[in-house]
């Protein structure tokens, strides 16, 4: 069943690095989407289990967002797959692409990836803004569907996560592929959620963005490296 589900290992386990790798760009993207979440709590439930029960249901509610777009990007992939190879192709080379760009974002290199988000605010965030808001986390299901909706706010690196997960063409695989890549994004959200200081300052850190950059690129260059043989 898990042999079914999960075809290739290593891109599962790779999934999770990206997605801790990257915690410095969710930081930067969602520590004010963490911040306003904090707030929105009512003021007694601001403190103590309540609190982290009520930001973790969030949580879960982004991850499972993120599962769910895999299996339809994997779906998606496995269709092109059957008529159109081509495509499959050309979403794992611009999945490499997007990786690299956000590897170099990561390290501060270069910001031009952010093009790609605010293609996704203009057109995403309003439906987005409108459902989160009818969601306020005073119960562990309100903040479910806070997270829900949360995960389908505009990210570069989800966009490519997205996209590689395409390109594996099977579902099950883009499905655990997205699961774990959300996993990985936690201690960066948790980080800006006021989970330790000494978290968030490391991922906050200029080597550590440094160091999660260029091994984002890193594999964006893996994902590329196959296709020079096809070609």
């Amino acid at each position: 069943m898990i042999d079914q589900l999960c075809t290739d290992p290593v891109g599962a386990g790779a999934a999770f690095l990206i997605g801790l790798f990257g915690s410095a760009h969710c930081l930067v993207m969602c520590g004010g989407i963490t911040a306003a979440f904090s707030l929105s709590i009512p003021e007694k439930d601001r403190q103590g289990i309540r609190f982290w029960t009520l930001m973790m249901s969030a949580s879960f509610g982004r991850v499972i967002s993120y599962t769910m777009l895999g299996v339809l990007f994997g779906l998606l992939g496995g269709w092109l797959r059957g008529d159109h190879e081509t495509f499959i192709i050309l979403f794992r080379a611009f999945a490499g692409i997007v990786l690299i760009l956000m590897g170099l974002w990561i390290s501060s290199v270069w910001r031009g990836i952010q093009v790609i988000e605010q293609l996704g605010d203009r057109s995403i965030t309003p439906l987005v803004q409108k459902l989160r808001s009818k969601a306020s986390p005073d119960t562990l299901g309100r903040a479910f569907q806070y997270g829900l909706a949360w995960g389908f706010l505009p990210c570069g690196l989800v966009y490519s996560a997205l996209l590689w997960s395409a390109s594996t063409a099977h579902a099950g695989q883009a499905s655990i592929q997205m699961f774990l890549f959300g996993l990985g994004t936690l201690p960066g959200i948790l980080g800006a959620g006021y989970l330790s200081a000494h978290v968030s300052f490391a991922l906050k850190s200029r080597l550590f963005r440094q160091m999660s950059g260029a091994l984002v690129i890193v594999y964006g260059v893996w994902t590329i490296a196959p296709l020079v043989w096809i070609i």
